[in-house]
């Protein structure tokens, strides 16, 4: 399977720097990806990246801030074991997502 686009929307507060900002959700989405082999990802395997900023109010950190550490990393393996789940039937509920285990579980 492979994974070509990840669209993420991150509610938001005042953002205090754009590019570590959009850094963190980028870092945190990849190295979530690679957690389906543990390898260290190039180029050749980042799907397209697209980012949605929500801000809907004021955070609770300083200068009406909210924390984007995290939340970019939390659904992707999720994202993708459901998508596992809608192709081929087989639910993995344990990372890292491996051909092994979805081959185990069309076998049952």
């Amino acid at each position: 399977m492979t994974v070509n686009k990840i669209v993420s929307a991150h509610d938001v507060g005042t953002i205090m720097n754009p590019l570590t900002h959009q850094e963190q959700i980028e870092d945190g989405q990849i190295s979530t990806l690679s957690l389906g082999d543990y390898k260290l990802p190039t180029v050749n395997d980042i799907p397209e990246l697209v980012t949605v900023l929500l801000e809907p109010g004021p955070g609770p950190a300083p200068y009406q801030s909210k924390g984007i550490g995290e939340s970019s990393n939390i659904p992707v393996a999720a994202a993708i074991a459901n998508a596992v789940a809608d192709v081929a039937g087989v639910r993995i509920t344990d990372l890292p997502v491996t051909a092994e285990k979805v081959f185990a579980g069309l076998k049952r």
